[in-house]
């Protein structure tokens, strides 16, 4: 099929690569990535010397999430614009995990080659994403579906999306989201959101807050980075964020 314009498909093995780097451009100054990473200033911030390394430490990070949701049968989707000569331009993509599935297991960690990042961050990215991050996210989220009788593994959840920061507000994600919706049916679609902005961006998409909390109180500032100034330390905000059925 022929497209003129920009439309939703599944993501190649191929597109990875590319997903990947303006994936890391989009989270460049997200309080959740610094905080997984342990950083003391934002990668937006840095001197263009050092952001070249540092977009590939965070690049590679992402890259994993997204090959992990792969290879446990997720869906990886992507807004294309075709180019009159060349391949198309990725522009915004999302990562959906389905149910009664996890991205955290040790093979699919290494599958998607979870080393890589651990070489670039170190164990205090490990640490926060796998024994405090995910086990907190997703006792919220059972306890919520479990108050409104769902199964507590019976949803899918938004792992991730971006959109390139140059074709932001261009309704790309709008498109993501819509697509994905349609796929998920009658199942909840659960996700967290780590700024304002996004926070409301899901809210206007339907999805409500079923529980706000605090990471990182006293090591980390509102943005994530590591600092020594205790008054700073305020740690970083973090909204839970259920999309219902419409029969819930």
């Amino acid at each position: 099929m022929n497209h003129q314009g920009p439309y939703v498909r599944e993501a190649r093995p191929s597109d990875f690569d590319e997903i990947s780097a303006f994936d890391a451009r989009a989270f460049a100054d997200d309080p959740e990535m610094n905080w997984f990473g342990g950083l003391k200033t934002a990668i937006a911030d840095e001197a263009p010397t050092q952001k070249a390394g540092s977009l590939e430490n965070l690049r590679l990070f992402l890259d994993t999430i997204n090959r992990s949701v792969a290879l446990v049968g997720g869906r990886v989707t992507v807004v294309a614009i075709p180019q009159e000569s060349g391949p198309e331009k990725l522009v915004a993509f999302a990562a959906w995990v389905p149910p009664h599935k996890v991205i955290e297991g040790t093979l699919t960690s290494l599958r998607a080659k979870a080393h890589r990042s651990l070489f670039a961050w170190g164990f205090t990215m490990w640490w926060r994403a796998s024994v405090i991050f995910k086990p907190t996210i997703g006792a919220i989220v059972k306890k919520a579906l479990k108050a409104k009788s769902h199964q507590e593994t019976d949803h899918y959840r938004l792992e991730i999306t971006a959109t390139d920061p140059e074709y932001q507000g261009k309704g790309y994600s709008s498109m993501l989201m819509k697509e994905g919706f349609e796929r998920c049916g009658s199942k909840p679609i659960t996700l967290e959101a780590t700024t304002a902005h996004s926070r409301d961006v899901y809210a206007h998409q339907g999805f409500e807050i079923v529980e706000s909390l605090t990471l990182g109180q006293g090591v980390v500032d509102s943005r994530g980075l590591n600092t020594k100034d205790k008054g700073a330390a305020t740690g970083f905000p973090v909204c839970v964020m259920i999309k219902w059925p419409a029969s819930t």
